[in-house]
């Protein structure tokens, strides 16, 4: 096939968190699906995104003779139960110098208002070569854990879906990068590629830090199996402002003055580095996947100066020095997906999310965010197919927080059943 193609999603539905948070309408689903430290009271709302990124885009495929082709793909997301674009970092500046049990929800996001917030590639492909792009696109790391997500990091349902860090090598900003070169290819039962983030070139990348991914895999009879390999230096994980923080902005002399309120969060940087292997087998009807991650994160080699503008125009009031120790942080997860009639398909997933302490002395309570814990998650959902543009979903997901992880939360578990619909076209 080749021309010009329109493509989109929408998908909306109505949630309710038993400890959730107030509607954002900049956050990736408008909600918290998830358990995070916001978390506080019950709250039922529309919500957007549930199962996928409502998006609209254009793509195109075009000869260019001797088995080559040229080919090029631009997408934004957005938010149809607010109808506006998804902008993570705007969803936590909304709450900077806002109490924890007062602000709205919240989740970081490599989706940060750009008009172009999906992907934004150019490339050629052919079948004996493989494929070569360059531009903003989703890495090696996060094609293969929603591949090998039996959910297919759903935003509702998914533990590795709503919090992106497992598939943005440790955090979510990084999922999608600018300024990436970026190539696959399928030889057989083999299938691979590599990709490289010009993160200091900033004619390229609105992104701070280099990257680099490696990806292998092998696909026999009912078996598939990928092993990636990725860095990130300097990335990012925002946050919100105290009300001291937000106070300093309006200080002389203090290091922040001058910072616009609604555009600087502060973000913990670091250098990541991470290995995953995930296996899938179909049965037929059933399908099962596993997969595990190991991600180490250290301080950045080039610590980020105050005021340094990244993603979305975003202005980052940096800790360089967040990791006494290394951090180690491990993602698993076991799953199905199972064909109940062949319009209706039912999933269950079990996810767990594993911190080691790396605080000078270690702890394994909850005095501290820098003690040993760990995240659980068991999601339930069903799906049922009407045609091939039209699908209605229901389900819950149950998570809880332990230990470590737990610092600062306001509550320890939350209950979170969603339903919705979805158009493709």
């Amino acid at each position: 096939m080749y021309g010009i193609t329109l493509y989109g999603t929408i998908d909306v539905g109505v949630s309710y968190q038993s400890h959730g948070s107030a509607f954002s309408d900049a956050a990736a689903t408008n909600v918290n699906n998830f358990l995070i430290k916001a978390s506080n009271k019950p709250n039922t709302s529309l919500a957007s995104n549930g199962m996928s990124i409502s998006t609209i885009g254009i793509k195109g495929r075009e000869p260019l003779g001797a088995g080559w082709w040229g080919i090029f793909q631009l997408d934004t997301g957005f938010l149809p139960a607010s109808m506006t674009l998804i902008d993570g970092p705007r969803s936590l500046a909304v709450n900077n110098g806002v109490p924890l049990a007062q602000q709205k929800s919240w989740g970081d996001s490599s989706r940060a208002g750009q008009a172009l917030n999906g992907r934004a590639f150019v490339g050629v492909e052919s079948p004996g070569y493989g494929t070569l792009t360059f531009g903003r696109q989703s890495t090696l790391l996060n094609d293969e854990v929603c591949k090998y997500d039996p959910l297919s990091c759903s935003l509702a349902f998914s533990y590795v879906g709503f919090f992106g860090s497992t598939a943005g090598t440790g955090d979510t900003q990084d999922r999608a990068l600018d300024g990436t070169l970026k190539y696959t290819v399928t030889n057989g039962i083999f299938h691979g590629g590599a990709m490289y983030q010009f993160g200091n070139a900033r004619e390229l990348s609105s992104s701070r830090g280099t990257a680099y991914q490696v990806d292998m895999g092998i696909t026999q009879g009912p078996w598939s199996v990928n092993a990636v390999l990725a860095h990130k230096n300097d990335a990012i994980l925002f946050g919100t402002l105290s009300a001291a923080q937000v106070a300093a902005l309006y200080t002389p002399g203090s290091s922040t003055y001058g910072l616009p309120v609604d555009k600087a969060l502060p973000g913990t940087v670091s250098d990541n580095t991470s290995y995953t292997f995930l296996g899938e087998y179909n049965a037929g009807r059933a399908k099962f996947f596993g997969a595990y991650e190991h991600i180490r994160y250290v301080n950045p080699s080039s610590p980020l100066p105050v005021g340094s503008q990244t993603i979305g125009g975003y202005f980052v009031v940096p800790n360089n020095d967040a990791f006494p120790r290394p951090k180690i942080f491990e993602v698993a997860w076991v799953g199905m997906r199972y064909a109940l009639t062949p319009s209706l398909d039912a999933f269950a997933v079990y996810y767990r999310a594993m911190q080691s302490s790396y605080a000078k002395v270690s702890c394994s309570d909850s005095s501290s965010a820098q003690c040993s814990g760990h995240y659980d998650a068991l999601s339930l959902v069903l799906d049922q197919h009407f045609g091939r543009f039209f699908d209605v979903y229901g389900g819950v997901q149950w998570s809880k927080v332990y230990d470590g992880m737990a610092n600062g939360y306001l509550q320890r578990a939350s209950f979170d059943p969603t339903v919705g619909v979805r158009v493709v076209f």
